[in-house]
């Protein structure tokens, strides 16, 4: 009998090693399914980056405050390219809820500034900047210009992607630099009484050394009819994000990680 126990107990500690061996595998092996590059840090635009011309609209039907729509449309921004980016990447975001996380994303504020670039030309992030576009004294500066142009991160502190890659293992960094909502008045049918409106991202993703790997905009258009934001974000944000995403792993370039037998 006490040899039958001996055996149970001797069968318990083995199965025991076994499990704790497969938990501590996986708290030190990337998640499976996940590539191996480092961490996506994403950046909310600032909320003075907001310009909309439905909010009136939006407040008539949903009663909300400006306040609040701006919030709302920068939130699932970043939750939209979240989703997007997390099923292939390690994201990290900055809307949590955390008050160093806070202090953080103040600090890359502080650390960046923004210029108007060409789109499909943009410059670097760590050039320097000597045209009088961008922010001055909290008011935007449009350079006037045929040419179509975009809001670009530039850098004023390179110091602040080491500190995120330190504390946050961030290697990519996907700046979302200013979101824009117009009524495109040209767009106006007599039949049904409506417009289209656009909505426009300007973005730019850096790597770990400043440099900016990709940057532009991504647009989409839905009707002036809507005026629900919780039909808004599926409908535009969210091929947006999926554009943007899209773009970060063309030039990322990511190796899947080996899964462990």
């Amino acid at each position: 009998m006490i040899s039958i126990k001996k055996y149970f107990f001797f069968l318990f500690l083995l199965s025991f090693c076994a499990n704790s061996s497969a938990q501590e595998g996986t708290r030190n092996n990337e998640t499976p399914g996940k590539t191996n590059i480092g961490k996506i840090c994403l950046v909310p635009f600032e909320p003075k980056l907001y310009m909309s011309e439905i909010d009136q609209k939006i407040n008539q039907q949903t009663k909300w405050e400006w306040e609040t729509i701006r919030e709302n449309f920068r939130r699932q921004l970043n939750d939209q390219l979240k989703l997007k980016l997390q099923s292939t990447f390690s994201v990290l975001s900055f809307y949590a809820d955390s008050a160093k996380m806070s202090k953080d994303l103040d600090y890359v504020y502080n650390s960046t500034g923004l210029a108007y670039d060409l789109v499909g030309n943009p410059s670097d992030a760590k050039t320097t900047n000597t045209t009088k576009t961008g922010i001055s004294n909290g008011q935007i500066i449009v350079e006037q210009s045929s040419d179509k142009k975009f809001m670009n991160t530039k850098l004023t502190n390179l110091e602040v992607l080491s500190y995120l890659n330190k504390k946050y293992l961030s290697e990519y960094f996907v700046f979302i630099n200013q979101l824009d909502i117009k009524n495109d008045m040209n767009s106006y049918d007599i039949n049904t009484d409506t417009y289209q409106r656009e909505i426009t991202v300007h973005y730019s993703i850096l790597d770990i050394t400043g440099k900016t790997i990709n940057a532009g905009i991504a647009t989409s258009r839905f009707s002036s009819k809507e005026n629900n934001p919780k039909k808004i974000v599926p409908l535009c944000f969210s091929p947006i994000a999926t554009y943007i995403a899209a773009k970060f792993t063309a030039v990322s370039n990511p190796k899947p990680v080996p899964q462990k037998n």
